[in-house]
């Protein structure tokens, strides 16, 4: 065998090139093809269990049924009727008493966050407790979390808890069921003070990095004594025209009857109590179009304390 010094200078120049050639070949396969090659198998085998999860299904494995069952998803989703146009009228109800008058007060939901101001918090507050004082219900300015002299600037939130006590009391009024007073003087002028008590304002957001809620709720306590019939007259009465006033919490308990003036037994000898007392928490809603903002500030939202709850 001829060693390869032997051989023939374009023989061995002839065969470096060749070597050559193929390193070359090796490396741009390896650099250009391989990357190509793994993607190629990763899919390959994407589409394979895809497959096999499809077998296992009951999907339909024709593409125009497929076709036609993503079209009727699609129209309950985004359809005039769907789930999405379901959600914006579920929230515009639920918003509408109050983001309705604040419009018609403020000319728009923004100015209202922005302009309510301490007079007018305190003016409605008087007109409010005068109102209730008529029906002989009082309360103290501290039901509200916040009385005139706090410094806290969100006063639109103050407004809306006065709103919301107005028309869940007017409901009881108008429903004939009279609101239960605490068991001590403790109102305001020295009065018994009524059973109403305004809970913790809660922000829902979207997400856990929203800088402000996109929704609002205010939660308001209340204690009645009616018939079960006035009770009923009142949880119509929460949902009547423009009000949207749910109950989260209810809790009924029926009051025993006299024993001085005792009803008539019914035909199987029981004695039934009509009168009951109702412990009830009803919410208001608020939808903000816009960050509060205090002036001077970065822009970002005053919320509460509370939990943020992701969702409605």
């Amino acid at each position: 065998m001829h060693k390869f010094n032997d051989w023939p200078v374009q023989h061995r120049n002839l065969l470096l090139i060749v070597l050559f050639m193929l390193i070359a070949l090796a490396a741009i396969a390896y650099i250009r093809l391989y990357p190509r090659w793994t993607e190629y198998t990763d899919l390959r085998d994407e589409k394979a269990s895809i497959e096999e999860k499809l077998i296992k299904s009951e999907w339909p494995k024709d593409s125009g049924r497929l076709k036609a069952i993503l079209q009727l998803f699609n129209n309950r989703l985004n359809g005039e009727n769907g789930l999405i146009a379901d959600t914006k009228n579920v929230i515009a109800r639920a918003t509408s008493m109050f983001n309705d008058r604040a419009e018609e007060e403020y000319e728009s939901i923004e100015l209202f966050m922005q302009k309510a101001s301490q007079t007018e918090y305190k003016n409605q507050y008087d007109m409010l407790e005068s109102y209730l004082q008529g029906k002989n219900i009082y309360i103290d300015n501290t039901v509200f979390g916040m009385d005139e002299s706090t410094a806290d600037p969100l006063k639109y939130q103050m407004l809306l808890k006065l709103w919301t006590v107005k028309e869940i009391v007017d409901c009881a009024l108008e429903a004939k069921m009279i609101v239960l007073t605490r068991p001590s003087p403790s109102g305001a002028h020295g009065k018994v003070a009524s059973m109403i008590t305004v809970k913790p304002m809660q922000s829902y957001y979207i997400s856990n990095n929203d800088a402000s809620p996109y929704l609002l709720e205010f939660p308001v306590y209340i204690e009645l004594r009616g018939t079960l019939e006035n009770f009923s007259k009142f949880t119509d009465l929460l949902f009547t025209g423009d009000r949207f006033l749910p109950m989260s919490k209810l809790e009924l308990v029926a009051v025993p009857p006299s024993l001085k003036n005792p009803p008539k037994p019914d035909k199987a000898g029981n004695i039934q109590s009509k009168i009951i007392i109702a412990r009830v928490t009803c919410s208001s809603f608020f939808l903000p179009k816009t960050p509060p903002q205090k002036e001077g500030s970065s822009g970002k939202s005053i919320s509460t304390p509370s939990e943020r709850p992701v969702g409605i």
